[in-house]
């Protein structure tokens, strides 16, 4: 073998990586410049209307809000110079003056208006005794009955009382309903009342409790008619047998002045059966036929 060293290969270089292309950049677009109109400030009379055109409602404005303000200075400017030469020459502040008349014209305004309530107020009340003086002919014209019992009065008075064992005043027509109802219904609506429900709803309530209790107490189909038939059975004992029915009331001898009756003048088979029964009877009897 040969002593000579071999020469190795240099290690294979990665290639560069290449660059992605840079996108084109577009330019902002520039505003035009725009070039104010010439104007001659100097020789301006201060009018929005000698402005140029594109000044002038801008301008209108700005001349507005001055025009207030410098107004607003103005009025000020106008009652200093009065206070003060009303002092200077030793009279009366003027401003007690203005408030003075603004004073007046508050009062007049405060008694028209208290005039007119005045006045509303008025109607108001007639108008409340008017509908309470035809509610009250109403009702004692509906309930004639009332009115007639002492009792019945008294009791119906306690119902309207503001404070009394029924819960508090009571409608009158709502009462008189309630005063018919038995007590368990009364104590009902008293309690539901005392709840905050209405008279209206209260009384409804001690109806419905009312209705309910009756037909609890009421027998039901099958007890009424289990009742009917005994009632039947026992009607049906009490009439006579066909043949007592025959017999019964049959007497030995008629009076001599009336007429016995013959076969012949029955007038249907069961007066005829009649008859022979009591011919029956006489024979059984020792009576003659």
């Amino acid at each position: 073998m040969s002593d000579t060293p071999v020469e190795q290969a240099p290690p294979a270089v990665a290639p560069a990586p290449v660059a992605a292309p840079t996108p084109e950049v577009t330019p902002a677009p520039v505003a035009a410049e725009t070039s104010s109109p010439e104007f001659n400030w100097t020789g301006w009379d201060g009018s929005a209307d000698s402005l140029p055109e594109d000044y002038r409602k801008v301008g209108s404005k700005v001349a507005d809000w001055y025009k207030s303000a410098n107004n607003d200075n103005e009025e000020e400017l106008g009652t200093l110079r009065a206070m003060y030469s009303a002092m200077l020459d030793g009279e009366e502040d003027p401003r007690v003056k203005q408030y003075h008349e603004e004073l007046q014209k508050l009062k007049t305004e405060y008694e028209q208006r208290n005039t007119a309530f005045s006045e509303l107020e008025q109607n108001y009340e007639a108008l409340t005794q008017s509908s309470v003086n035809e509610y009250v002919d109403r009702f004692w014209k509906d309930h004639p009955e009332l009115a007639d019992n002492e009792e019945k009065l008294e009791t119906f008075s306690k119902f309207l009382e503001e404070q009394n064992d029924y819960g508090g005043a009571w409608d009158g027509y709502q009462a008189a309903k309630l005063m018919e109802l038995p007590e368990d219904a009364i104590a009902i609506a008293v309690q539901a009342k005392k709840d905050g429900v209405s008279d209206t709803y209260a009384l409804k309530l001690a109806q419905a409790h009312n209705q309910v209790q009756s037909l609890e107490a009421k027998p039901s189909t099958e007890d009424m008619a289990k009742a009917v038939a005994l009632a039947e059975a026992k009607e049906e004992a009490k009439k006579p047998r066909p043949a007592a029915k025959l017999t019964n009331g049959a007497t030995g001898a008629a009076r001599p002045q009336v007429a016995k009756k013959s076969m012949g003048d029955a007038k249907s088979f069961d007066e005829m059966r009649s008859l022979a029964a009591a011919r029956a009877l006489r024979v059984h009897s020792g009576g003659k036929q």
